[in-house]
């Protein structure tokens, strides 16, 4: 398994290029087709399955991707263990595991302790972008995003890919949830 010394240093200089993390990246989907339509940005994937993240990055390299890594995960933990502060652009959580039974909601990514992380490795003007089908959930998330959060316009000039997720739950005629929101500094 892959180990710090896998994220180059020149991703974290001053200067260097935006950084996006995909959380949760899954298959590497998103994450591939968004390092292959902007190559001037890096991308990071963290997926807490060790085997998916293998799988990612195999794809990173048969396509020659200098600017796509994945790295395995999970939750607050992983973002104090690979990324320093103010070091990434826009955090992309799409369609975490809803757990809907209220004995499991601990087992929640999104909670207050994850969107403290997130703040701290945002740049000025980065960038939190959630998504999901479960709309018991996504109440959830916009109540803890109400304090030290706010809104701002989904829709960016760049243009993004559909997840695998998305794609699912828009064929059967069910948008997903969705926000983009900035921490309050």
């Amino acid at each position: 398994m892959p180990d710090e010394t896998l994220l180059p240093d020149s991703w974290f200089e001053p200067g260097a290029p935006r950084l996006e993390v995909d959380f949760g990246c899954h298959r590497g989907t998103f994450l591939l087709r968004m390092a292959e339509n902007y190559p001037e940005t890096n991308f990071l994937g963290i997926e807490k399955q060790a085997a998916r993240v293998e799988k990612c990055l195999a794809k990173f390299r048969r396509r020659a991707l200098p600017n796509a890594l994945a790295v395995q995960g999970e939750g607050a933990g992983a973002l104090a263990r690979w990324l320093p502060e103010q070091s990434v652009s826009t955090v992309h959580v799409s369609f975490p595991d809803p757990w809907p039974k209220r004995r499991h909601a601990s087992r929640r990514l999104v909670t207050r302790g994850f969107l403290e992380a997130v703040a701290r490795i945002l740049r000025t003007g980065g960038v939190l972008r959630l998504m999901t089908d479960d709309s018991a959930y996504f109440s959830e998330m916009k109540n803890l995003l109400a304090r030290g959060w706010e809104e701002c316009s989904w829709d960016d000039a760049i243009e993004r890919p559909a997840t695998a997720f998305e794609k699912t739950f828009l064929a059967l005629g069910h948008p997903p949830h969705r926000c983009a929101v900035r921490p309050i500094r």
